[in-house]
């Protein structure tokens, strides 16, 4: 078995809420206060943050695919990675 390692070394905040995307094979995850989302692809070993806005509480996967982000004062946004605002 290999020893944990540490795949992205982003500086968040408060990192947390880690979501897999069946669809995608990607890993989500959220950085609440700044407002930011990222993704992991293991399948190129790649990362990148493809939100920049409103502080995220959390994020689904919907049953299409798209992702429902959960912002500040009862705020959803609902968008393909193409839609989000960076």
């Amino acid at each position: 078995m290999k020893p944990p390692s540490i795949l992205v070394d982003y500086r968040c905040e408060n990192a947390e809420g880690p979501l897999w995307h069946p669809a995608e094979q990607r890993l989500y995850w959220t950085d609440i206060p700044a407002g930011h989302l990222f993704r992991y692809d293991p399948a190129t070993n790649t990362s990148e943050q493809i939100y920049a806005g409103e502080p995220i509480g959390g994020v689904t996967v919907q049953v299409d695919g798209s992702l429902l982000l959960f912002q500040a004062r009862g705020a959803i946004a609902v968008g393909t990675m193409a839609k989000l605002p960076r």
